[in-house]
C-alpha cells in the first residue's frame, strides 16, 4: 500500500483508479493540457480576459444538450472549472449521438492542489498526472465502465472538447473509436495545428480515421464546419463568443500552470539520490508497491540502458496478460523507478508507456501530498524530463496507440529536454511493423510542441 497520511493507505489500484475519477463536480476538479505551451507560443497574458466562471451546476448539472452551441457551453463551463482548480482550462464530455445525453464529463487535471498540511501556500498546485487530459480520461473511463453501464459503442458517441485534442488524446480517441467535436483551435499542440482538416502529417491509417471521426464546429459568421459527418451536431453552429471564451480560458490558465511547474522541475544536481538516501526509504517502498522491482537495479548511466533492464522488461511482458510491450522509467541517477506492460486487456489505450508515466506521477504526487513524506519526496524526485523512458519494442509508426504514446511522451516531458543526447526516448527492438526511421518521421511531423519544443527523437539502445 502507498501511504497518503496518518492511518490512510493507497493500493496501486486505488492510485490508478484516480485517473478515472468523475469530474461531475463544480469548480473543484483539475487536469493537464492538450494545449500545454510550456516555454513556447504566444504569451497567454496577451489574450483577453476569460469569461466569468459559471455556477457549478452549468458544468455538473447539465444532463443533455441539443446542439453544438449547448455542447460548447457545457465544455466551456468545465474548462473554467479546471482553470479555477489550478490546472489547464480545458474540458470534455461524452455525448450520445442519438439522444444528446451527457454520458460523462471530465476536466483537465494535470495539476491538483496540495493539501494545506503539506505546503505553506494553501493554493499550491503540483503535477498530478501529465496524461490526465480530459479526453484521455474520458477514454479510460469509457473502457472501465462500458460493460457495467451497458454503454453504446464508441462509434455512436462523440467526445466534445473545448480545445483541439493533442496527439496523445487523438491517439486515445481513435484507438477507442470515438467521434470528436472541437470548439477552439490550438496551433501549438492541437492535432489540427495547420487548421486545414487534412491531417496530412499523420500516417495512414491514422489520418483516415481522424478525418472520418473528428469535426470542428462551424462558427457563426466565421469558420465553416470541417470534418466527418458522424460527429454529434455536425449540422449546427456555435457563436464566436463561446469559441473565444474556450480559447481565452486556456490561454489565461496556461501562464499560471507554467509558473507552478517551475517548483516541480528541480534539477538533478539539487536532488538527493532516492536509491541510496536513507531518508528516502518510504519513497522506495511506495514505488515498489506499484512496481515490485523498483529501485532494485541501477544503470551506470541513466541514458544507457543495459541487458539487465531488457530482461526486466521481457519478464514484465511475460507476466502481464495480453501485453506485447513494456516501458521503464529511469531517473537521472540511473534508478529503475517504475515499469509497466501493455496494452491492458480491457483498455487498448492503456499502453505500457501511458501506465509507466502515470505510475511515476501519481505515486510522486501521493508522496508530496503526505505530510510524512512530502519533504523527502520534494528533495529526491523531479520531473521525468530529467530521466529516460525505455521501450522493449519501438511503437508501430502506423498505429493509433503510437500517436498516443508520442503525444503522451511530449506531455510528460512538458518542455525542452535538458539533455538531448542520448535520447530520453529509447527502445531495444525496432517496430514489429514499419521501421524505426518511419517512427522518427512520424514524431518529426507532429505539432510544434512535440517536433520543435520537446523534439521527440526515438533512438535504439546503443545507437547514440
Amino acid at each position: 500500500m502507498t501511504r497518503r497520511g496518518p492511518g490512510t493507505t493507497w493500493s496501486r489500484r486505488d492510485v490508478l483508479r484516480l485517473a478515472g475519477l468523475t469530474a461531475v463536480v463544480g469548480a473543484t476538479g483539475g487536469l493537464a493540457a492538450c494545449g500545454s505551451r510550456d516555454g513556447a507560443g504566444p504569451d497567454p497574458s496577451a489574450s483577453s480576459p476569460p469569461s466569468p466562471a459559471p455556477s457549478g451546476s452549468a458544468w455538473s448539472g447539465t444532463r443533455s444538450v441539443g446542439d453544438a452551441q449547448q455542447a460548447a457551453d457545457l465544455v466551456l463551463a468545465g474548462a473554467q472549472a479546471a482553470a479555477a482548480a489550478g490546472s489547464f482550462g480545458i474540458a470534455g464530455a461524452i455525448i450520445d449521438n442519438s439522444t444528446g445525453e451527457v454520458v460523462h464529463r471530465m476536466e483537465n487535471q494535470v495539476l491538483r492542489r496540495l493539501r494545506p498540511t503539506v505546503t505553506a501556500d494553501s493554493g499550491e498546485t503540483f503535477t498530478w498526472d501529465p496524461t490526465a487530459h480530459g479526453e484521455r480520461q474520458l477514454v479510460y473511463w469509457y473502457f472501465e465502465n462500458r460493460d457495467r453501464l451497458a454503454l453504446p459503442p464508441a462509434r455512436d458517441l462523440t467526445v466534445v472538447t473545448s480545445l483541439d485534442p493533442c496527439a496523445m488524446c487523438t491517439g486515445a480517441l481513435t484507438t477507442a473509436g470515438f467521434n470528436a467535436a472541437v470548439v477552439a483551435m490550438d496551433t501549438f499542440s492541437g492535432i489540427n495545428f495547420r487548421q486545414d482538416g487534412r491531417f496530412a502529417d499523420l500516417p495512414q491509417p491514422v489520418r483516415g480515421a481522424v478525418r472520418e471521426t473528428f469535426g470542428y464546429y462551424a462558427v457563426e459568421s466565421g469558420r465553416q464546419y470541417q470534418g466527418g459527418r458522424s460527429v454529434a451536431f455536425a449540422d449546427t453552429a456555435i457563436d464566436q463568443q463561446v469559441y473565444d471564451a474556450c480559447e481565452d480560458i486556456y490561454q489565461s490558465s496556461a501562464k499560471a500552470v507554467r509558473s507552478a511547474r517551475k517548483t516541480t522541475n528541480t534539477p538533478p544536481d539539487q536532488l538527493r539520490d532516492p536509491g541510496t538516501w536513507k531518508t528516502a526509504a518510504p519513497i522506495r517502498s511506495a514505488y515498489r508497491r506499484v512496481y515490485p522491482k523498483a529501485f532494485t537495479h541501477r544503470l551506470k548511466d541513466f541514458r544507457r540502458p543495459d541487458r539487465t533492464l531488457r530482461r526486466m522488461l521481457e519478464e514484465l511482458v511475460a507476466d502481464t496478460a495480453g501485453a506485447d510491450n513494456a516501458v521503464a522509467f529511469i531517473d537521472p541517477f540511473g534508478n529503475v523507478v517504475t515499469a509497466a506492460a501493455g496494452p491492458l486487456p480491457r483498455n487498448p489505450a492503456a499502453t505500457g508507456f501511458m501506465t509507466a508515466s502515470q505510475d511515476y506521477a501519481l505515486t510522486r504526487f501521493a508522496l508530496v501530498d503526505d505530510k510524512e513524506t512530502s519533504g523527502p519526496a520534494r528533495r529526491a524526485l523531479t520531473s521525468p524530463m530529467f530521466g529516460t523512458f525505455v521501450w522493449l519494442v519501438a511503437p508501430d509508426p502506423r498505429a493509433t496507440t503510437t500517436i498516443e504514446d508520442l503525444g503522451g511522451f511530449g506531455s510528460t516531458m512538458q518542455a525542452a529536454i535538458p539533455q538531448a543526447t542520448p535520447s530520453a526516448f529509447q527502445f531495444y527492438e525496432p517496430p514489429r511493423r514499419g521501421t524505426a526511421r518511419e517512427l522518427r518521421q512520424v514524431a518529426g511531423s507532429l505539432p510544434p510542441l512535440y517536433s520543435q519544443l520537446v523534439k521527440i527523437d526515438p533512438q535504439r539502445v546503443g545507437d547514440a
